[in-house]
Order: structure tokens, then sequence, then C-alpha cells
């Protein structure tokens, strides 16, 4: 595990420390999705291999999903997988 600390700005800001950034294999650029848990708050980074969301839609009954839909479900999935270590994938697998 790593653990390090970073402090807010006037702006809002806070800088992604470098080993979290290079765990992570943030680039500059890179999209950090902020995910509000009951325990906290989890960053993932919003770079995703399309293979791992195998079965996380499901087989919606009225067609394809939307763009929207398909976002929406990635950033919940992510902060569930990263908050409790689990599979999210399991449990929307159709």
């Amino acid at each position: 595990m790593i653990r390090e600390e970073a402090t807010l700005t006037s702006k809002g800001q806070v800088t992604v420390p470098k080993a979290i950034r290079d765990k992570l294999g943030l680039r500059l650029g890179d999209t950090i999705v902020y995910t509000l848990t009951d325990d906290g708050v989890v960053l993932t980074p919003k770079c995703v291999d399309f293979a791992d969301l195998a079965g996380y839609l499901g087989r919606p009954p009225n067609g394809p999903a939307t763009l929207a839909e398909i976002d929406e479900t990635i950033t919940r999935h992510a902060g569930r997988q990263a908050s409790s270590g689990g599979d999210a994938a399991e449990d929307d697998a159709a």
C-alpha cells in the first residue's frame, strides 16, 4: 500500500504525489475519476481497457446502452472495485 498526502490549494487543486502517479501510470492530460463512497473518496484513472468491461452492462432489454449510461456504469464500477478490492464485474455480469 502506498500512502501519500497532498495539500489543497486556494483554487481547490491537489497535486497527485509522484509515487501515486507512477503506480497508476498517470501522464500529463490523463483524467482522474473521483468516486465518493461511504468510506471516503476513491480516485481511479479514466484509462479503461475495454476487455476489462465485459459484463458490466449486461444485456439491456431495450437495445444498446447510451454513451451516458456506459460512462456512468464505468465510473460507478471503477469506484466500487477500487474501494472493495473485489471484482465488480461479477455483480452485473449477464
